[in-house]
């Protein structure tokens, strides 16, 4: 394929003429009706390609989608990364990595740093008693209409997992973000993500295995030659059309790394509200 082995930075109105001048208001929904419907019928959700060419340009598009959907944890002094999973009036649940929140306390210490540089508390919904899952979430109504409207919710559709696995070599991609300490003071906030730090930039590479036991874990595993970066736990890894495939739980000094399959967070996720 043309991949180069690589870092990528990703980087209405109604006219009303009166008798003596041109007068322009704004018209339609409220920021929060438009969220409120946006809710209602999952609009929220990460676009889905179907059979993309594995090109350097189709990479870039996908990740520049799923982009809105990232998150970097931070729980006290540790951080690492998460997805969006849903968006309700009620909450915003995040899908990260159960070691990532190994540390958790209640208290103001843990949030979320949403793509865009928006910063919000979050609370720790529950965690895997087998595998290295766990899920947090933020109340929607800490998050201002404007902002919401640019979050993603990426989709955990089971079914292509089984063709997934059939695949040889097939490239997948995770988002890494860059850590700011302190972030509650320094972190630079804009609307549309520019210079936030947070997912902007990718790592991608081949399967070897997308479903092999590992034993430093002691179950099967999505299995890549890809260099993870410290912090990138918990992020999602994305097939070239933009399914979400497995979470990124760890790497090595080879450049490979492992992944949670999807499939096995599925009775964990199961009845979440």
């Amino acid at each position: 394929m043309g991949l180069r082995r690589s870092q990528g930075i990703l980087l209405a109105i109604g006219i009303i003429i009166g008798a003596n001048s041109l007068e322009a208001k704004a018209q339609g929904p409220s920021p929060e009706e438009v969220a409120r419907d946006m809710t209602s019928c999952e609009a929220f959700a990460v676009p889905v390609a179907k059979d993309n060419e594995e090109t350097e340009d189709n990479l870039i598009r996908t990740a520049l989608n799923i982009r809105p959907s990232t998150v970097q944890v931070q729980v006290g002094s540790e951080y690492g990364t998460g997805n969006i999973i849903s968006v309700s009036n009620e909450k915003i649940f995040i899908l990260t990595a159960k070691h990532v929140v190994k540390s958790w306390r209640d208290d103001s210490s843990n949030y979320v740093i949403f793509y865009n540089g928006f910063i919000a508390d979050a609370v720790l919904e529950k965690t895997d008693d087998y595998y290295d899952v766990a899920v947090i979430s933020v109340n929607a109504s800490d998050i201002d209409a404007y902002n919401l409207l640019r979050l993603r919710s990426v989709k955990l559709d089971y079914d292509v997992i089984s063709d997934f696995d059939k695949k040889k070599n097939e490239v997948v991609f995770s988002l890494d973000s860059e850590h700011v300490v302190n972030a509650k003071e320094v972190q630079t906030y804009d609307y549309f993500g520019k210079d936030t730090g947070i997912g902007y930039k990718y790592v991608y590479g081949p399967v070897i295995n997308p479903d092999i036991m590992v034993r430093d874990y002691g179950y099967n595993m999505l299995y890549v030659k890809c260099d993870a970066h410290s912090g990138m736990s918990g992020g999602g890894v994305f097939d070239i059309n933009g399914n979400y495939v497995g979470m990124l739980v760890g790497g090595s000094d080879k450049k490979e790394m492992v992944a949670v399959r999807l499939p096995d967070m599925r009775t964990m996720l199961e009845g979440l509200e």
